[in-house]
């Protein structure tokens, strides 16, 4: 398999997504100022309840619920209700176990997540057997939707799909490529990349990568397995662009080969649903002093035993001659079975180590692009551990799908380096402790 298509096929990594994240925006047309009973609605929240569930959740979970979100978290009906996922739970009783799910946390980052007196007010509401409100709520303020994140360049590339998808009101889960070629010319940087949603009620999220050759414009289904080429952004509810530095950009030259890859979720079964969903992208002329990159550390040598744990550590140690790079941001990515992964530096001066990313627990469904201003030199080592439990009756390796298993930390940095990109990986000295 070619490495590079191994390495960057990983970022299908969104395929087990099943629950959206909130954002810590105010709910939208959810109600919020509503009645209490004294005014006709025995199904107001109180307030205080109220309030959490729009400052925390209902920019997804609102009265009509985006992203892919599979009911509303409005009123006092919606959450003694059955549980979509669960008929033999209540979905109050799923909204007190993921808020204090610390591996799948709800709302998951980059929102915060429910303090104790948050968690306290809506524990003591359940033990009173859920009243309804009794009092007119004050709208606590806030933005009511998410909006995608703007750009502070001007964007002057649209991709786009040549036709929309039409999602089948049968499919609840389906990933869409489609890829964009632009005619760049001479050398440019790419600078900046938003979202641009159009279906808001069926995205749950968006990734963008570089790729090595032309893929088709009309959306067609995808895991990312065929994408060869490096991933630029990834976007999700809550998530923000990406805006590099003044220091540098991607660069671009001749015929840019862009590859779209959207994740779409229609658990209520909607009609008639479509999306022309992609990116604005700015590009300029006026080239930065650096070429930006992107490489991983990590191992591809991963054999987990049915019903048992495998933990790694792996050292990868960059040219003596290389010159000092700037990390951007970083990106862990495992899947399923993962319980932690960290990389951390280890200097060649004997300075203090840095975190280079850390994700302790390992949460599946919340992978973003992290800011990271680490200095890494010539002669400066990179330790990445990985670690998975497998309570399953096969042996789970290495590999694409979602039932195999990856330990990959992406970094984005600068200056761009001759290093083959998946050399951290192939050429880390690894160490297993179980």
């Amino acid at each position: 398999m070619n490495r590079s298509r191994c390495l960057f096929s990983a970022l299908s990594f969104l395929s087990a997504l099943v629950v959206v994240a909130c954002s810590d925006a105010e709910k939208g047309s959810s109600g919020t100022s509503g009645s209490g009973p004294e005014n006709g609605n025995a199904e107001a929240l109180p307030c205080d309840v109220d309030k959490i569930l729009s400052t925390k959740c209902q920019t997804c979970h609102g009265a009509s619920p985006k992203f892919g979100a599979p009911f509303p978290l409005v009123d006092r009906s919606d959450l003694v209700a059955p549980a979509v996922s669960d008929p033999n739970k209540k979905v109050y009783e799923l909204v007190a176990a993921r808020a204090r799910d610390t591996a799948r946390p709800m709302p998951p980052p980059p929102t915060e997540r429910l303090t104790a007196a948050e968690l306290a007010i809506f524990d003591r509401w359940i033990a009173a057997g859920m009243p309804a409100g009794k009092d007119t709520c004050v709208d606590p303020g806030g933005g009511g939707t998410i909006d995608p994140p703007t750009l502070s360049c001007t964007p002057d590339v649209l991709l786009a799909p040549s036709a929309p998808y039409v999602m089948p009101k049968g499919v609840q889960d389906q990933y869409m490529c489609y890829g964009v070629d632009v005619e760049i010319g001479q050398k440019r940087h790419l600078v900046g990349i938003a979202p641009q949603i159009d279906n808001s009620t069926i995205v749950h999220h968006i990734l963008l990568f570089k790729a090595d050759e032309a893929s088709p414009s009309t959306p067609t289904p995808c895991e990312g397995g065929d994408i060869q080429g490096a991933l630029l952004s990834v976007w999700a509810p809550g998530g923000k662009a990406t805006e590099l530095p003044l220091e540098a950009g991607f660069p671009l030259e001749g015929t840019a080969h862009f590859v779209v890859q959207v994740h779409y979720s229609n658990i209520k079964g909607l009609d008639g649903q479509q999306d022309s969903t992609g990116f604005n992208v700015c590009t300029t002329t006026e080239l930065r002093p650096n070429d930006a990159g992107i490489f991983s550390f990590g191992t591809e040598d991963i054999n987990i035993p049915p019903h048992g744990s495998l933990d790694v550590s792996c050292d990868y140690q960059f040219p003596r001659d290389m010159g000092a790079i700037s990390v951007i941001s970083v990106m862990p990515h495992m899947h399923n079975l993962g319980k932690h992964l960290s990389s951390n530096t280890v200097p060649t001066d004997g300075s203090e180590p840095s975190n280079l990313g850390l994700a302790d627990p390992w949460n599946f469904d919340n992978q973003i692009w992290y800011d990271n201003d680490t200095i890494l030199r010539g002669g400066d080592t990179v330790r990445t551990r990985c670690a998975w439990d497998n309570p399953g009756n096969r042996a789970v390796e290495f590999g694409e799908r979602t039932v195999d298993e990856m330990c990959y930390n992406f970094v984005m940095y600068y200056p761009s380096q001759e290093i083959e990109l998946t050399t951290p990986t192939d050429d880390a000295s690894c160490v297993t402790t179980k």
